[in-house]
């Protein structure tokens, strides 16, 4: 894209008959102009970074009581990785913070931590009996 087109075309010279005034008076209203447009530009750029990123975001999504394994990859020494187990445990979904967190617990006294639905995959496996339904 052509530079002029980006920043407009150069200021005008002062004219012979131009008082310092009226030079001041025209420079600060050009640049008030210019500073308005560059206020304008910075709010399109989140809104465009946030469409790129969702568009990578996978669409499974979690309810309150599902199980779920947590990605924590862990790297030791002298094992590959190709071996190592990269999910763990069996969490329970306590609460869902839209669109794409949620509360994850390992177990009933176990304190409950934020986790992006992009670390998550659904436990098909056998589970614990939830205790977020149980009546005490």
């Amino acid at each position: 894209m052509p530079i002029d087109l980006v920043t407009g075309l150069p200021p005008e010279e002062p004219k012979e008959g131009m008082t310092a005034v009226d030079y001041s008076i025209n420079l600060h209203q050009s640049s008030a102009e210019a500073y308005q447009l560059a206020r304008k530009q910075p709010r399109a750029n989140p809104e465009r970074r946030k469409k790129e990123y969702n568009i990578k975001v996978k669409v499974e999504e979690f309810k309150v009581g599902d199980w779920v394994y947590y990605y924590y990859p862990r790297h030791f020494q002298s094992h590959s990785i190709k071996w190592q187990k990269s999910y763990i445990g069996r969490y329970l979904v306590v609460r869902i913070m839209e669109p794409v967190n949620c509360f994850i617990q390992k177990s009933a006294k176990s304190k409950p931590f934020v986790v992006h639905v992009d670390k998550l995959k659904t436990c098909f496996g056998s589970t614990p009996i939830s205790w977020l339904f149980t009546e005490h």
